[in-house]
C-alpha cells in the first residue's frame, strides 16, 4: 500500500510537460514579437550573393564594425522571457531545453555572467551543463577557463555525442576535406588538434579563443535547433552551417515594408560580428608547421571557408621580423628581433610582446615583456630543436589591435651552423651572440649600399678547433623593376652578387661551446631586389654545412 504522505507528495507535484509546453510558447511568443519590431534596414535585398547556403544568401558584407541599436520594446520582451524562463527552471530544474535557453537570452542580453551562474546551477546533464557553462565564459572572454570547461564536456559525452562536436568538416575545403571525409573519429581528433593549434589566435595567451569560439558555436546551435528563431524559418542544415562557418548572429534587421509583400511575413537579415578574420592557415602549414611561411596565414581572405571575430580586437595586421635560432647544448635558443613601431599606426604605444614557440603538442614556451614601441627590441626563449611555429605577438595595453608574425622554424635543421644574422656593421664588435643583437637589422629589409655584418655559429668542433673553406655568395633573385631600369640606363652598377671563399681555422673559446663568427660584407652596387645569402663550410671530409637567409635591398 503507497503511504498518504507520498500519494499527497505525487499529486502536488508539477505538470512538467506542461510547463514545458508552457517554455515553449512563451519563447517562440517572443520571438515573433521581435520580428515584428525589428529596426529597419535596407540590408543586401536586390545584391548577388557571395555564397548560396541552403534557404539563405550569405553576404561577407564590409566588415566596418557597425550595428543598429535594439529597440527598447524588444529588450523588455526579453526580459519578460527570462523571468518566465527562470520561473520554470525553479519548478523543473532538471530540463535542458529551459536551461539552453536562459543561457542563450542571458547572453543575448549582455549578461554572460548571470549565464555562467546559471549554467553552475544546472541540474540537466552533466556534461550538457558544463558546455554551457563553457559558453557563458567564452561570451566573458575567459578562453582558458572556457577551453577547460569544454574539455570536461567532450570528455563525459558519450562517444557519438563527442564524434560530433569535434567534426570540423564544415570548415574545410578541397583535399583537406576529401582526405578528413575519409578518417575515422579517433583519426579527426588528431586533425583538429593541430587544425586549432595552428588556428589560435594568440599562442602567447592562455587557452584556444578560435577552439572554444568553435564549441561555442555548437553549443548554441544544439540551443537553436530546438526552438523559435529571428527569421519564420524553422532551423535546418543550413543554419547549422551558417552558425559553425560564421559565428551567430548578433542582431537582426527587417526589411522596410516596400521591400516585403503586404500582410507577409518581415524578410529579417542576420549580422554576425565584424570584423571576422580567417585564422586557419593554408594546407602547406597544416602538412608542415615546422616549414610553414608566415603568407600561409592570409587574415583577410576573401570568401574564406570560415571566420572569427575576436571581441578583443578590430584589427590584426602583420609585421616582420628577424627570426634566428642557436644551439644551446641539447636545446636551442630562437631570438627575435623586431621593430612594431615601423607602423606609424603603432609607434609609441605602451604593448606587451610576446614571443611564443610551439609544437602543438606541449605547452608552448612564452618569453614576454612590457614595452613601449620606440625602435627595435628583442626577445629569445629556449625551446626544443624540433620544428615548431614561431608567433611574434604584439598586444598593446589601451588599443583594439594585434601585430603578429607567425611562421614555421626548424631550429635544429642542422647540427653543424646556427642561422645566419643580419647585423649592421661595425669595426670593432666583438663576435658574440650578446653583442651583435643590438645591432642586429629587426626585419630582413637592408638599405642599398649597405655594408652588412654576418653572424653565425659553428657547432660540434674538437677543443683544438678544425681547418675549413668557408664559401658565401650573394645572389639575386628578384631585382626590383627600378633597379633593373637603372641599370638600362647606366644609372645603377650592373653587379649581380657576391661571391667570396676562404680557409680558416674554426675553434671554440672554450671546449663545448660554439664558435662564433663575424663577418663583414659589402653590399654597394647591389641593386634592389631580392637576395640569398648561402653559406658553405667545408670542413674535413664531411658533406658541407649550410645556411642561408633571404634578404631585400631597398631604397633608404
Amino acid at each position: 500500500m503507497t503511504p498518504l504522505w507520498l500519494v499527497l507528495a505525487l499529486l502536488q507535484q508539477p505538470d512538467s510537460q506542461a510547463i514545458l509546453r508552457s517554455a515553449r510558447r512563451a519563447q517562440a511568443d517572443f520571438e515573433s514579437f521581435r520580428r515584428y519590431h525589428l529596426p529597419e534596414r535596407d540590408g543586401y535585398s536586390g545584391q548577388n550573393c557571395d555564397r548560396y547556403i541552403g534557404r539563405y544568401c550569405f553576404w561577407y558584407g564590409d566588415q566596418e564594425r557597425d550595428s543598429v541599436p535594439e529597440p527598447s520594446t524588444i529588450g523588455e520582451a526579453r526580459a519578460r522571457l527570462l523571468a518566465r524562463l527562470a520561473d520554470a527552471a525553479a519548478l523543473v530544474p532538471g530540463d535542458a531545453w529551459i536551461m539552453g535557453q536562459r543561457v542563450r537570452y542571458l547572453i543575448e542580453d549582455g549578461r554572460p555572467r548571470d549565464a555562467l551562474a546559471v549554467a553552475r546551477e544546472c541540474r540537466a546533464t552533466s556534461w550538457w551543463c558544463t558546455a554551457l557553462a563553457g559558453l557563458s565564459l567564452h561570451v566573458a572572454a575567459a578562453f582558458a577557463e572556457a577551453d577547460s570547461a569544454f574539455a570536461a564536456a567532450l570528455y563525459d559525452m558519450p562517444e557519438t555525442e563527442r564524434c560530433r562536436w569535434d567534426d570540423v568538416s564544415l570548415l574545410l575545403e578541397g583535399e583537406l576535406r576529401d582526405r578528413y571525409d575519409r578518417m575515422s573519429c579517433d583519426e579527426r581528433v588528431a586533425f583538429a588538434s593541430r587544425w586549432w593549434w595552428l588556428a589560435a589566435p594568440l599562442l602567447s595567451r592562455p587557452g584556444n579563443d578560435r577552439r572554444t569560439e568553435h564549441f561555442a558555436r555548437i553549443t548554441l546551435a544544439r540551443i537553436e535547433s530546438d526552438s523559435r528563431l529571428p527569421y519564420r524559418d524553422f532551423w535546418g542544415d543550413d543554419l547549422q552551417e551558417i552558425l559553425i562557418r560564421f559565428g551567430p548572429d548578433v542582431y537582426w534587421t527587417r526589411a522596410p515594408p516596400s521591400a516585403a509583400v503586404l500582410g507577409a511575413e518581415p524578410i529579417v537579415t542576420g549580422h554576425e560580428r565584424v570584423p571576422a578574420f580567417h585564422f586557419v592557415p593554408a594546407s602547406h602549414a597544416f602538412e608542415t608547421p615546422g616549414h610553414a611561411v608566415a603568407d600561409d596565414w592570409s587574415l583577410s581572405a576573401p570568401a574564406a571557408p570560415e571566420l572569427y571575430a575576436p571581441v578583443y580586437a578590430d584589427t590584426f595586421t602583420t609585421f616582420d621580423a628577424q627570426v634566428s635560432a642557436f644551439r644551446r647544448d641539447d636545446s636551442c635558443l630562437v631570438v627575435a628581433r623586431y621593430d612594431a613601431s615601423i607602423d606609424p599606426a603603432h609607434a609609441h604605444q605602451d604593448a606587451r610582446a610576446a614571443l611564443a614557440l610551439a609544437d602543438g603538442v606541449h605547452a608552448p614556451r612564452i618569453a614576454a615583456h612590457e614595452t613601449r614601441l620606440d625602435g627595435p627590441d628583442v626577445l629569445s626563449a629556449i625551446t626544443s630543436c624540433e620544428p615548431q611555429i614561431v608567433s611574434l605577438e604584439i598586444v598593446p595595453a589601451r588599443a583594439r589591435w594585434i601585430a603578429r608574425l607567425r611562421r614555421g622554424i626548424d631550429p635544429g635543421a642542422s647540427q653543424r651552423v646556427s642561422d645566419l644574422l643580419i647585423v649592421a656593421a661595425a669595426d670593432s664588435l666583438p663576435a658574440r651572440l650578446d653583442s651583435v643583437l643590438p645591432r642586429a637589422f629587426p626585419t630582413a629589409r637592408v638599405p642599398v649600399g649597405s655594408r652588412v655584418g654576418l653572424f653565425w655559429e659553428t657547432y660540434a668542433l674538437p677543443p683544438g678547433g678544425e681547418d675549413a673553406t668557408i664559401s658565401l655568395s650573394v645572389t639575386a633573385r628578384r631585382r626590383a623593376a627600378m633597379g633593373r631600369i637603372a641599370e638600362s640606363i647606366g644609372l645603377a652598377s650592373r653587379r649581380r652578387g657576391v661571391a667570396l671563399q676562404w680557409d680558416e681555422l674554426l675553434r671554440p673559446e672554450r671546449a663545448g661551446e660554439a664558435a662564433p663568427r663575424l663577418l663583414t660584407v659589402d653590399l654597394s652596387g647591389l641593386a634592389p631586389g631580392r637576395y640569398m645569402i648561402e653559406l658553405s663550410l667545408n670542413i674535413g671530409t664531411a658533406a658541407p654545412i649550410t645556411a642561408s637567409r633571404e634578404i631585400e635591398l631597398v631604397r633608404p
